[in-house]
């Protein structure tokens, strides 16, 4: 959850009255601020908006970079499964690789673009064009692919 640094403050003092009544030390959740330069050191960036999307995709397709979109959602057991492996992935293959995680139920256009109607889907694109996908929770397969692709 994403918390503006403007409106933390009221969170924090919201959070910080409601433990006093309740007898607790006064303590609350402190939820991170992320700014674009953060999101770029991140290993997989999930994609927020659509112009996020196009942006990240038109910077990615003009490089040799694999591209290896996650198509996940919030419901999908089998994709929180994945997730420890493919943050692995992205950690380990960083410098070849771009991983771009994409929730189905927000950006439904761009699933359906991938024809992402199987979850979870990897889709590896290079240069703009979808060259391999993996459907399923398939650790074993995507990392295969990606070891195929990224060279």
């Amino acid at each position: 959850m994403y918390i503006r640094k403007r409106n933390f403050s009221a969170f924090r003092i919201f959070q910080e009255s409601n433990d006093a009544a309740m007898g607790a030390n006064a303590s609350y959740v402190h939820h991170d601020v992320h700014t674009p330069m953060e999101a770029k050191r991140s290993s997989v960036t999930e994609i927020q908006s659509r112009r996020q999307w196009r942006s990240l995709f038109d910077s990615v397709k003009i490089t040799d970079k694999l591209l290896v979109i996650d198509f996940t959602a919030a419901w999908c057991g089998p994709c929180k499964a994945m997730d420890p492996k493919v943050q692995e992935l992205a950690a380990k293959y960083a410098e070849k690789v771009v991983f771009l995680k994409v929730d189905v139920d927000r950006l439904m256009d761009v699933a359906g673009a991938y024809n992402a109607n199987v979850l979870p889907a990897f889709v590896f694109v290079k240069r703009g064009e979808e060259i391999d996908r993996v459907v399923g929770a398939k650790p074993d397969e995507l990392v295969n692919k990606i070891d195929k692709h990224s060279v």
